[in-house]
Parts: structure tokens; sequence; C-alpha cells
């Protein structure tokens, strides 16, 4: 059988490398394209992982733009030409860009046997941090893209189970749900003690839509002093650490990739930080499997999947109209955090990833 593996933007390409192993791992004859645009720098990419086919893609300068949403649209439509020499046998579509799943549609149409797996790790235009009616124009024409077309999967996958509250109004054939993941085995780590502070740790974009007011309100209410590491880079990476001074220590780390680099400052850490400002379109957040992998509480405001794992698996404290947070509580959970690799290995483990997506195929082929 031959696979063939889309994605329009970089950022997914953990994902696609992690769908592409399990195809090759299965005897599967298996081909992936990717952008060779970088939407994160806005230029040309000076390099692209070598199991990747690059599509040319036109440059744009703002992320909300007709020019955007133009450059899209021409990789949809380039990258399904392809498929028309290729003939693959299931394609496994990586959305957004919807633009994708209407060039999807109509590669069906004219490809009847094909059978498509959409997959979809973000909602536009739901997910985009404007403070707009999501439901006028122009973005109730970015949504009806998908909505309108989204039907011509054999199998929709979400990245958390709080898109499958929306997309069941549009979809009604099989679902899943399947997280990201991370190889490698979680990390227990040593105890670590109470001492006289709490350390904590945030790691990730530093955008936006972080709640920095909430971030500094919360750590300003902790009755010990804390100690804040921070891995990660953004647009607002001056104004996050300047402003969380004024209330804790801040050693900032910068971006760090290397798995074995983030553990050893997790390890000295008591608990992560998962805090966003209300309003947005979030059920998970990709920085919660680097916590979980290192056995690390989190302090969370995301609601639905998130939520109900710090619930359930005793894994941080969740944080709703009050800031305070016992220290005690979290040190408590660092050091018996047994669930919390449970956690991690029933939802984000490699093995977790490899056994719901190759559920997908074989039943998406049938």
């Amino acid at each position: 059988m031959k696979v063939t593996i889309i994605t329009c933007f970089e950022s997914n390409e953990e994902r696609a490398k992690m769908v592409y192993e399990v195809c090759r791992n299965n005897g599967f004859e298996v081909e992936a394209y990717t952008t060779d645009f970088s939407h994160m720098k806005k230029a040309v990419r000076d390099s692209i992982p070598d199991i990747f086919i690059p599509i040319k893609t036109k440059e744009y300068k703002k992320n909300l733009s007709i020019s955007r949403m133009w450059s899209h649209y021409e990789f949809a439509k380039d990258v399904f030409s392809k498929l028309n020499n290729d003939k693959p046998d299931l394609i496994w579509l990586i959305v957004p860009a919807n633009s994708l799943i209407k060039q999807a549609r109509i590669y069906k149409e004219n490809n009847p046997n094909v059978r498509i797996v959409v997959d979809v790790i973000d909602m536009w235009p739901e997910s985009l941090p404007v403070n707009m009616n999501k439901n006028d124009f122009p973005f109730s024409v970015w949504k009806n893209i998908r909505k309108n077309n989204i039907s011509c999967a054999d199998y929709l996958i979400t990245e958390c189970d709080y898109y499958q509250e929306e997309l069941k109004k549009e979809y009604d054939g099989k679902t899943e749900t399947i997280y990201w993941a991370r190889k490698g085995n979680a990390n227990k780590n040593k105890d670590v003690s109470i001492s006289d502070k709490l350390v904590l740790s945030y790691i990730g974009s530093i955008n936006n839509i972080i709640d920095i007011d909430k971030i500094m309100d919360i750590i300003s209410e902790i009755e010990l002093p804390v100690e804040l590491h921070v891995i990660g880079e953004g647009e607002n990476t001056e104004l996050f650490n300047n402003t969380l001074k004024e209330v804790c220590s801040v050693i900032y780390h910068g971006a760090i990739r290397d798995e074995e680099e983030k553990r050893k400052i997790f390890e000295k850490c008591h608990a992560g930080i998962n805090i966003y400002k209300e309003g947005l379109y979030i059920g998970f957040t990709t920085k919660c499997i680097d916590y979980f992998k290192n056995g690390l509480p989190i302090i969370n405001n995301i609601k639905s999947d998130t939520w109900k794992m710090v619930e359930n698996y005793d894994a941080g404290i969740n944080v709703d109209k009050s800031n305070m947070i016992d220290a005690n509580i979290l040190i408590k959970q660092r050091n018996n955090n047994e669930k919390i690799i449970e956690l991690y290995n029933d939802n984000f483990s490699e093995k977790a990833f490899e056994e719901k997506c190759f559920k997908v195929i074989k039943e998406a082929i049938k």
C-alpha cells in the first residue's frame, strides 16, 4: 500500500515524521510533502528534513492577509497535482490549511478509491487569537472551506477531544483523538525537596496568547519565593521575562530542543506553567507533553482535555477564578508522580501514538 503524508507547515513536521515512521515500520510505501517556506520566519527555508519532498510555496509577510490565504490555496493545488502521478492508496492530510481539505475533496472525486485521513491539529478560524466574531466575514468563508469539504474524509483525527465537539456538527464519520507524542521514555526524575523556594518552569513559544498578567498574579500569591526557569522564545520574550522578574527570580535558557538538556532543567523544578488568555479555542498544549514526560505537575487554566487530565491523574492544579496555589500540593505531586508518568505513557508516548495511528490506517482502508 502506498501512503502520502501532506503538511504545509514546518511546525507540523514532527507529527508527519511520526506518521511516516509508523507507515514505514508496517511495510507501507510512504512519501511526505511539506513547504519550502518558513511560515514562522516568513522566508524560504535553509534546510528541510530528508524524508520530505518540498513544494515551492508563495511567500507572504502578514499572518492575517489575503496573501497568506492565497499562498495556502496554491500550495494545496500544487501538492495535489503531484498526486495525479503518484496515485497513493491513502492520504494522511495534516491541516490547517483548510484549502488542503477542499483539494482533497476534488482529488477524491476524480480518484474515488483513495482513502483520506484528515488530521486536524488546529481549528481555523476558531483558534485565531483575534477579538472578532469568527462567524462573520471573512472568517466565515475560511470556516466554510473546511465545513463544506470535510465529508471527503474516511477518518477524522483531532489533536484533542475539544475539537471533536465542534467538528461533530460538520462530520459524522469515524473519528479518533491522537495527541502529539514524544520519543523516549518518561523521566520520573529525582525528588525535589521543598527547601525555601518553589521552582517552576515555562517551556514553549512566548507569544501574545500567554496570559502574562495571570501568571504574575499566580506567582505573587504563592507563599514561597519562586524561581522560574524559562525555555523558549517568541515575540514577547523580553516582555515575559521582564514582567515576571518583578515577582520572582527568572532564569532564561532560550530555545532548547535537546531532550537531555531539557531534562536536566526540569529535574530541578516542582511544576510547569500552562496559563493562557481566556476565550482561546484550545484543548491541549504541546508544552504539557514536556512537563508530563518529566514527571512535572502543571499549573493550568486550559479547559477540556487538559483540565480533565489534571483532575484524573492528580497532575497539577487547575486555576479558575482564584489565583491561590498551594505549593505543598505541587511538591507532593512532583515527588509522587507515578500517575503523571502513567498519564504520559497512556497518551503521549511513542507507543501510544503508533498504536492509534496504525488502528486508524487499518480501519480507513477497510
